[in-house]
């Protein structure tokens, strides 16, 4: 039985009313994790015992790291739709399975990018908390405080792909 309010034969009518912004929550999600990827692979501190920190030394970095990969690809195979959609107002895929597929996979990696953060966070404040009793090297608290950098960048990655998905939710109605 199929429901009368789609029409999964032409998708010209659904999509969201504001394709700018979908463009620009998407660049804006690229440019943040970008930035993220960047800082944590670049950052790292050479202890007083010689060691050399890297986010790989800690499984909530390399997790981050890799959520921040994951949601990065993912929202560079949907910078051109958003492209197209916005120059031509008709989807480069004309299939509403599609736009079902755009919406579930914005809410998944919005999901991931919220975990990734939130374990960059939690871990760096609970290691700050415990190596803060007045013997820890000063140099590994201040590659914990950089930790906070990449976390807040995921974070406005994560924000803007909520946003993004609100606007895949949009592409699952008729705009008029």
């Amino acid at each position: 039985m199929s429901n009368p309010h789609y029409q999964y034969d032409d998708v010209a009518d659904y999509g969201s009313k504001s394709p700018k912004t979908a463009l620009t929550t998407r660049v804006v999600t690229l440019i943040s994790l970008a930035v993220s990827i960047a800082v944590l692979a670049t950052h790292d501190e050479t202890l007083d015992n010689g060691y050399v920190l890297t986010y790989k030394d800690f499984r909530s970095y390399k997790y981050m790291f890799y959520v921040a990969i994951i949601g990065m690809i993912y929202t560079l195979l949907q910078i051109p739709f958003a492209i197209y959609y916005m120059r031509t107002k008709r989807h480069l895929i004309s299939s509403f399975s599609f736009l079902k597929f755009q919406f579930y996979a914005d809410k998944i990696i919005s999901f991931i990018l919220t975990t990734g953060a939130g374990s960059a966070f939690g871990s760096t404040m609970d290691l700050k908390k415990y190596f803060d009793l007045g013997n820890a090297d000063s140099k590994f608290q201040d590659y914990l405080s950089m930790g906070y950098i990449p976390a807040a960048f995921l974070l406005v990655g994560c924000i803007a792909t909520l946003i993004s998905s609100v606007h895949s939710s949009f592409g699952l109605s008729k705009t008029g």
